[in-house]
């Protein structure tokens, strides 16, 4: 029998120490948990047609059947070269992507050779752990090579926002197990079966961390049965809280009724086929939504828009509301919703950009944003800033455009009036009114005037450049910075 020193669990007192050999769900988890190996390399958004360096990172997976293993989405995001090791096999196997999940921070990669991990008992999922209660983490820390284990308490069960994305708070339920760099993806275990995906911690918080809990698990794989993943469906609205008794009055609410106003309905959202400005939504799936935006889930208070999160798109949801005094019942179909690429973090993709004449012209995003730094709030051009989280809710109708920004100047005789507009956004070009980055390449590209005139939002500045010099040299400028392509659409 095997001692304790090379078993799944790793125990803190003598008397563990000295524990015998595996049981038999012990050993199903230690043949099932698998360490990945992810070789990845990004873009760079400053300069977007250049690449990084190639960078090493570690993870924690576990088989759950048909040659599968699942794991976090930020653990094998931007792959280049992914690899997994199975406890015990100094082998390893190199895998690919099957399904991801940016805005869920959860995978799905399988072994290039079919087969390899077809000896790989899988894992069986269980529920929701009650607060109070224990659970096991399970991955390989970095710095490691060895399975480890963590036992810690569920304290907590609520929304979050799911760092990977930057942008999507999902359900998550947080322990005072200690998740550190490397035990992303493991399993989260208790009584034998899993009941959650380590996923992130929280450096302001000692002995924390958090895992994704199957109710988030089960609609991932719920979306890929059809060999694809949709994502998150939207609302589309914004609401508020009707606390205040005077407001609920005026809204001609009865006095045992609750729930909350509709300030705004995004054009092009789910929520503009069913609710309008100034509606009270009392039910969401029939169930009473407080004055808080909460709906009761069995046992706990929730977000009246984690009932829609469990969706998928396509559905829809029944909403109860009130309307110029009447009440209504409306099935809203949900959609996705395009402000949030924008939002968020950017992953398994290159860079979007164009140049022109030593312009080079990106779209106005997150990742954009994140050129100035980690503080980039603070440290962007205080119109940029304002462009990005204030005006498309001034102009909703922005949300479904893509700003388009002057990053940068290559510095060039033919641009040279150029670099007072560095990081403003276009309004238009020769007259048009740009919408998406293709919009001003077709615009620019198209034009045959003597000039090419770019009117920047900020106070309607134009610039100007000679549209003739500017194609004569556009060559020579892209050779001169060692720039191979001039677009990446």
């Amino acid at each position: 029998m095997r001692r304790l020193s090379i078993c799944l669990f790793v125990f803190c007192s003598l008397a563990a120490l000295l524990a015998p050999a595996l049981g038999s769900d012990e050993q199903l988890l230690e043949r099932s948990v698998v360490r990945i190996v992810n070789y990845a390399q990004r873009g760079t958004w400053y300069t977007p047609w250049d690449l990084s360096g190639v960078g090493e990172s570690s993870g924690t997976g576990f088989a759950i059947g048909n040659g599968l293993v699942m794991t976090n989405a930020h653990v094998v995001s931007d792959s280049r070269y992914l690899l997994i090791f199975v406890y015990n096999d100094p082998e390893p196997r190199q895998a690919e992507v099957v399904h991801i999940a940016h805005d869920a921070d959860l995978a799905l990669i399988r072994p290039v050779k079919r087969g390899a991990l077809d000896d790989l008992p899988a894992l069986e999922f269980g529920g929701m752990p009650a607060l109070r209660t224990t659970v096991d983490t399970l991955g390989y820390p970095a710095g490691g090579m060895r399975l480890s284990s963590t036992r810690g308490v569920v304290s907590r069960i609520e929304e979050q926002l799911y760092v990977h994305s930057g942008k999507d708070l999902h359900l998550t339920v947080q322990t005072d197990a200690a998740i550190n760099p490397g035990n992303s993806g493991g399993p989260v275990v208790q009584d034998g079966k899993v009941v959650g995906v380590a996923f992130q911690g929280n450096a302001g918080l000692e002995n924390t961390g958090f895992f994704i809990p199957m109710e988030v698990i089960q609609r991932f794989l719920n979306d890929v049965q059809d060999g694809r993943y949709d994502g998150y469906p939207e609302l589309g609205a914004e609401t508020s809280g009707l606390e205040n008794v005077a407001a609920r009055a005026q809204a001609g609410m009865k006095t045992d009724e609750t729930g909350v106003r509709v300030d705004s309905v995004y054009r092009g959202s789910s929520a503009e086929n069913g609710l309008e400005a100034g509606d009270v939504i009392l039910e969401v799936e029939n169930r009473t939504v407080a004055n808080d935006g909460t709906v009761d889930d069995g046992g706990g208070r929730i977000s009246y828009g984690l009932l829609v999160d469990r969706k998928q798109i396509g559905e829809s949801v029944p909403i109860r509301l009130l309307r110029d005094g009447r009440r209504i019942e409306v099935d809203v179909p949900l959609t996705s919703f395009p402000m949030g690429d924008a939002h968020g973090h950017a992953y398994d993709r290159l860079p979007r950009y164009y140049i022109y004449g030593g312009l080079v012209f990106v779209p106005l995003n997150l990742e954009m944003l994140k050129t100035f730094g980690g503080d980039w709030h603070v440290k962007a051009d205080k119109e940029i800033v304002y462009e990005f989280l204030v005006r498309p809710m001034i102009q909703p109708e922005l949300i479904q455009q893509e700003r388009v920004v002057l990053l940068r100047r290559l510095k060039h005789p033919v641009n040279s009036d150029m670099a007072f507009y560095r990081n403003q956004v276009v309004e238009k070009v020769n007259g048009k009114t740009i919408t998406c980055l293709e919009d001003l390449v077709e615009t620019l590209e198209n034009h045959q005037g003597d000039f090419h005139l770019i009117e920047f939002s900020n106070r309607r500045r134009i610039g100007v450049i000679n549209r003739l010099d500017a194609d004569a040299a556009h060559r020579e400028i892209l050779g001169r910075y060692g720039i191979q392509e001039d677009r990446n659409l």
